[in-house]
């Protein structure tokens, strides 16, 4: 019989540190795969194998003697800064699928990754497969309630948001009395809301409409073992720091890392959360 280790791909965020708080509870066998430039300051008496981008022949060799047959993606990574002259035979291989891809969007890029990972036999496991009860369902988790100004600028957010996934460009967008304060791209989300807090007072005139929601959606046919849509505490703290009313998630769609903490912390900061299907009605 075939024993299971898993290869944890750790980005930015707490999501890497609950997985391997999970494999750990469960004496379940890990490897951590840090790569280089990715900063993470937890792996202190941890089983971490150190990678670097242009050398997927060596990770994939270690992967291997180590009996690791299954991978998940966890956190946010930002593209890294390929060294052409690093790459090593497998890299040049792959390039001419890769590299173009890096120049497409994320889904794109993240869809070939994870073909060469399962070229190799890895099994991909999205982190709801491990991690339970991730996703939102549908319905308003705050005591604050979107107002009908809300409902409107939400539906028009799912609008644009549909729009934009259609070309793999971002997974967010904030819309204030039905203006568009700004979408996310390559910046992500934290940028996102700061650069719309800072210019919505040029845009948001009627003091009675919407102060501003930030929407949050996969794109259509996204690959979500490997990318799904977050929201933790800090994405909370920093809309309501920047003045919005409160966010917006698909329904069963987008995961939320300590669920709990991050409605008390939206409780205690005034602001909503709602996960909502995309044919909302005022009302």
């Amino acid at each position: 019989m075939q024993t299971t280790c898993l290869a944890i791909v750790a980005g930015s965020g707490d999501l890497p540190m609950k997985i391997v708080e999970y494999c750990k509870k469960h004496h379940l066998d890990f490897r951590i795969i840090h790569f280089e430039g990715v900063e993470l300051n937890w792996l202190d008496d941890l089983p971490v194998l150190t990678a670097k981008y242009e050398k997927p022949n060596s990770l994939f060799a270690s992967l291997k003697e180590m009996g690791c047959n299954q991978v998940v993606f966890a956190g946010a990574m930002k593209r890294p800064k390929l060294n052409p002259l690093k790459f090593d035979a497998k890299f040049l291989k792959i390039a001419s699928k890769l590299l173009p891809a890096l120049k497409s969007g994320d889904d794109t890029t993240l869809k070939i990754i994870a073909k060469i990972f399962e070229k190799e036999g890895l099994e991909i496991l999205a982190a709801n497969q491990i991690l339970k009860n991730l996703f939102v369902p549908e319905g308003n988790l705050t005591n604050l309630k979107p107002s009908n100004n809300d409902l409107s600028d939400i539906m028009r957010g799912f609008e644009i948001l549909d729009c934009i996934s259609k070309i793999d460009i971002g997974q967010a967008c904030i819309v204030g009395q039905g203006l568009c304060l700004g979408i996310e791209t390559i910046q992500g989300s934290d940028e996102l809301i700061k650069f719309a807090s800072t210019n919505k007072h040029k845009y948001l005139y009627d003091e009675n409409g919407g102060r501003g929601v930030f929407i949050k959606s996969p794109k259509i046919d996204q690959d979500t073992r490997i990318d799904v849509p977050s929201i933790g505490v800090e994405t909370i703290k920093t809309i309501a720091d920047a003045g919005f009313s409160g966010l917006a998630i698909k329904a069963d769609s987008v995961q939320m890392i300590d669920k709990d903490d991050c409605i008390d912390l939206a409780n205690h900061l005034g602001v909503f959360i709602s996960s909502v299907s995309t044919n909302i009605k005022n009302g």
